[in-house]
């Protein structure tokens, strides 16, 4: 579920019943505020590209949505880095977390090759 298109063909879905729903935080808390979909029973709840929807500015609604979710749930965060800021939110999230990296914090992929080619104006 995302902002800009029509939201009728998502509510139609919602009601038909869904297992995943996948949404951008906005539209999600649309959602909620239209009472269209009912997050009682929420199990998992994944935030994923989370650096990205901070540096987006989604913090905030993320909020909101989080604190309307049930309290027992498993939260599951995936971020491309690790700034402090996501290190911030998912202290606040996650409850017994463990941190699994697939690769140094701030490094590249030692299998690309990487060139810096100057060129003027």
């Amino acid at each position: 579920m995302f902002g800009g298109v029509g939201i009728n063909p998502q509510i139609d879905a919602l009601r038909r019943g869904v297992d995943i729903v996948v949404a951008t935080p906005g539209q999600l808390l649309n959602h909620m505020q239209q009472k269209t979909i009912d997050l009682s029973k929420l199990e998992i709840l994944v935030l994923d590209e989370a650096d990205r929807m901070l540096d987006m500015g989604f913090i905030h609604d993320i909020k909101r949505v989080l604190a309307k979710l049930p309290p027992k749930r498993q939260n599951l965060l995936f971020s491309a880095t690790f700034s402090e800021e996501i290190k911030t939110l998912a202290d606040s999230l996650l409850d017994r977390s463990a941190l699994i990296e697939v690769a140094h914090r701030n490094s590249t992929v030692e299998a690309i090759a990487q060139k810096i080619h100057p060129v003027s104006r």
